[in-house]
């Protein structure tokens, strides 16, 4: 099959100049097993050449230039790729293409879900980077930005949405027309349809301007599948939504000109969300039949911000080609998180921000397969794996550094400048530094050599020197790895009575490996030098790097974090911490020590849920001998934190809970474990309300062998929602059963019913389970090239990521069973594999090195 690669994309918009798509979709059927449905796309375009090729992922039936059929001869189709020849050149044509295409169930394409709970279907689209041919013949790279308009037959009681404003007309014989209005310019990947038996709750409307003498009036609209109608947090979503239209309309100064606001959450969805304009699609785990906590609210009010500065960076003005995919979601990372945290209830979004989205860049940056911000992209696979931590967190991060670096007043000033030149157009990195250089009159060539074309987070450190009277005579900032520009705060304090507080800070600006830094006058004084506890190197989070503690810092922090009250500050600390276990230097022992003791005297939320997770990640760093000591010490501090907890942490340190006493081999809470997951209150427990903690309790029952597949049935049957069956699928594949763990593997591998979501499911039950039998680890290697091979590449990254073997423990001497001796000689074996999947097993196998490395250390 053949795939889209930079030189042929560059060539064909060359070439090629498309004004407009028509599209017309027959869904009449879609409520059936019938598993294609037709479309016909009509490209009205211009051509300096007498061959094209239209990209179509299904059957073509007909294909017609300017209404006249073309002969077999003129046209050749290799499944993905359409090639026609003899078209005039020169002068505008309509090239119509007809095609049975399929529906999708990995979340590529146009997927269809068939609700177990109520019998109802949900259709919606996701294309990002090159899907859309899945759906609909069409030319299917960014830079090719024709206008469109979509027509669809669908049954009377499905409502449909798209990124025009829709109009309806009843056909007869149960099947309602809906027709929508021509868009703006749009590429492909942006484009959707949604259609099914939505609930619809009405937002009311939005009016605003950007001052630019436009005017936009949007009627904001919420969907959900009908079983979920009850779980739509509307208010919140809403607030969320008015708020974010009010802070981009004051900052970017043009007005939004997609004429509706519809966001859709959806179910069996591979991403968070999809910026398609007019008509957003979120992941319908954002949405909970539990109260929802605020941590999630959070998340979620974060994405819907993400989502809608895209309709400005990436839908307005989009990236040429996959390179530059920064400039979207660079900037849709870092402004969500600006517009949440100044615009909305949820302020510590930047804290959110520091100790955890920037933990996830700096470990994709020190895998052996970072890459630079602006990289290289030659073909779609290499742009799949693009959307990563650096081109997201990483990004984020070094943009708002570039804030501090240039002032907040001159990048806003910069972005308005871009938008008003590049409205509707494709642009590239050059374009951006262009506007933001006039802005501020600076030349940003360093500033964009040393930050986006190069890989690795640089290493911060200060150190002084001090007289006999303790006062500090010299700061110094040293730099290992790149010397980058940095604009940066540091902050000194002082442990008084337990308690932190801050002595000084100061705004440093260093360019080189070693800069001196001047003294504060506060720390010029006699004694000051002693009063020192802790020294925290970016404080405020304003730069991306690595900062190193000094030893006495390191136990200050350890042992008094939770007494600082900004939480951006804490949460600087803690990712600082974490690094240092990354990088062992600290103990794994004593970071879990001090999660544990900080953990209850957390504020904020997102801290709070950060740190649950890293103890899961330092848990892996010890020795299984280690380990149960140190898993007995973590189930008691939680059972205990539960009693008094809030419901939403109780929730959250359940999750923690029952993982290490899933993997442990500590009985004190197995029959407390059990009676919770049967519904039953216990003495040693707290019972915790919600289905999805339910779950999770006889998930870890069914992982150790405590329950069978005929409870997990019955559960299933007492509550059959599509969450529940999710659950159910992951419960039962864990179960320690040689037959079930044979089926699972077999349905997974070569069964053909299996949906995006039903495979990660069984795949995170296979490696729950404690079954300790030798042959998975060979099993799935061998499978790893085949299933890449037959299934989409969405499916290829949810086999890797859901089912390779992250489980390693020095003390176990099985060397069959060695995954990372298994995934060496993978990789020696197949030298030709796609790049994509290469890189994907080289990254997890620096995970599993990284915790042998510390395993070795601290045994």
């Amino acid at each position: 099959m053949y795939v889209l690669t930079r030189e042929d994309a560059r060539h064909r918009s060359t070439v090629v100049t498309v004004r407009h798509i028509d599209v017309t979709l027959h869904l009449e059927e879609a409520a059936s097993e019938k598993s294609s449905y037709r479309v016909l796309s009509r490209m009205t375009l211009v051509s300096q050449e007498p061959t094209l090729f239209v990209d179509v992922a299904g059957e073509v039936q007909t294909v017609s230039i300017d209404d006249v059929p073309l002969a077999s001869d003129q046209f050749t189709y290799d499944g993905e790729r359409l090639d026609i020849s003899g078209v005039p050149t020169k002068r505008e044509v309509t090239i119509a293409v007809e095609a049975d295409c399929r529906f999708s169930t990995t979340g590529e394409g146009l997927h269809r879900y068939h609700d177990p709970e109520d019998g109802r279907y949900y259709l919606y689209t996701q294309f990002e980077p090159e899907d859309a041919h899945r759906a609909w013949p069409c030319f299917d790279q960014p830079d090719m930005k024709p206008t469109w308009t979509f027509h669809v037959y669908a049954p009377n009681e499905w409502v449909v949405t798209s990124n025009g404003i829709g109009s309806s007309q009843d056909c007869g014989n149960g099947i309602t027309l809906w027709d929508f209005t021509t868009t703006e310019p749009l590429s492909s990947y942006i484009t959707a349809v949604v259609a099914g038996q939505w609930a619809v709750a009405q937002g009311g409307s939005w009016e605003g301007s950007a001052g630019d003498g436009n005017t936009a009036t949007l009627q904001l609209r919420l969907l959900c599948r009908q079983a979920l109608a009850d779980s739509m947090d509307s208010d919140d979503i809403l607030d969320v939504t008015r708020a974010g239209l009010d802070h981009y309309h004051e900052h970017y100064g043009y007005t939004f000109p997609w004429g509706s606001y519809d966001q859709i959450f959806v179910p069996e969805y591979n991403l968070g969300a999809m910026e398609n304009p007019g008509c957003i699609t979120f992941n319908e785990n954002y949405l909970s039949r539990d109260t929802p906590s605020f941590a999630l609210r959070q998340k979620r009010a974060n994405t819907i911000l993400h989502e809608m500065c895209h309709m400005w960076f990436g839908d307005l003005v989009t990236p040429a080609w996959w390179e530059n995919l920064w400039l979207k979601e660079s900037f849709a990372e870092n402004q969500g998180t600006t517009t949440a945290a100044e615009a909305t209830i949820y302020t510590g979004e930047w804290a959110s921000f520091a100790i955890g989205r920037k933990a996830w860049a700096l470990a994709q940056d020190q895998y052996p397969t970072t890459h630079p911000i602006v990289a290289d992209i030659p073909d779609i696979p290499a742009a799949k794996n693009n959307f990563d931590g650096i081109t997201y967190a990483k990004g984020a991060a070094v943009l708002k550094q570039l804030v501090a670096w240039v002032g907040e007043e001159t990048f806003y000033k910069g972005v308005r400048l871009y938008f008003q030149r590049f409205a509707n157009s494709s642009t590239g990195l050059e374009d951006l530094l262009g506007a933001l250089e006039e802005a501020s009159g600076e030349d940003l060539g360093k500033w964009k050599d040393a930050w986006l074309l190069t890989t690795g987070p640089s290493t911060l450190s200060l150190s002084w020197t001090s007289d006999d009277a303790g006062r500090l005579r010299g700061l110094h900032m040293h730099q290992e790895g790149l010397a980058r520009p940095h604009s940066l705060e540091v902050s000194f304090w002082t442990a008084d009575n337990g308690v932190l507080r801050e002595k000084c800070h100061l705004r440093v600006r260093v360019e080189e490996a070693d800069s001196a830094v001047k003294v504060p006058p506060e720390l010029a004084e006699a004694g000051s030098a002693q009063d020192i506890d802790l020294v925290v190197v970016n404080d405020l989070d304003l730069t991306y790097a690595i900062s190193r503690f000094d030893e006495h810092s390191m136990r200050t922090a350890l042992a008094y974090v939770s007494t600082i009250e900004r939480p951006i500050t804490r949460a600087v600390i803690w990712s600082n911490l974490f690094s240092a276990l990354r990088g062992g230097e600290l103990d794994p022992r004593d970071y879990i020590q001090s999660a544990l003791t900080h953990m209850a005297e957390e504020s904020e939320d997102a801290i709070f849920e950060r740190l649950l997770a890293t103890i899961r990640v330092a848990r892996s760093f010890l020795p299984r001998s280690s380990r149960d000591r140190c898993d007995h010490e973590i189930l008691n501090t939680l059972a205990e934190f539960m009693r008094r907890a809030s419901r939403d942490r109780g929730r959250a340190a359940l999750r923690l809970f029952v993982d290490v006493w899933m993997a442990c081999s500590d009985e004190t809470y197995t029959e407390a474990v059990l009676e919770l997951a049967h519904g039953r209150h216990s003495d040693r427990l707290p019972f915790i309300e919600g289905e999805e903690s339910a779950w999770d309790l006889r998930r870890a029952c069914a992982a150790r062998g405590l329950v069978t597949e005929k409870q997990l049935d019955s559960w299933l049957e007492a509550s059959p929602t599509g969450e529940n069956r999710t659950r159910w699928i992951r419960s039962r594949a864990a179960l320690p059963d040689a037959d079930i763990r044979s089926q699972v593997w077999n349905e997974i591998c070569h069964g053909s019913t299996m949906s995006n979501l039903d495979i990660s499911a069984s795949l995170q039950g296979l490696n729950d389970s404690t079954w300790s039998s030798p042959g998975y680890v060979t099993q799935y290697f061998a499978q790893l090239l085949p299933f890449w091979k037959k299934s989409s590449m969405g499916l290829g990254i949810r086999f890797v990521e859901g089912g390779f073997p992250m489980s390693i423990d020095i003390e176990r001497q099985n060397l069959d069973e060695n995954a990372i001796e298994a995934a060496k000689i993978w990789l020696e074996e197949h030298s030709e594999a796609a790049p994509a999947l290469t890189r994907l097993i080289i990254e997890k196998l620096d995970d599993l090195e990284r915790a042998y490395s510390r395993q070795k250390q601290w045994q």
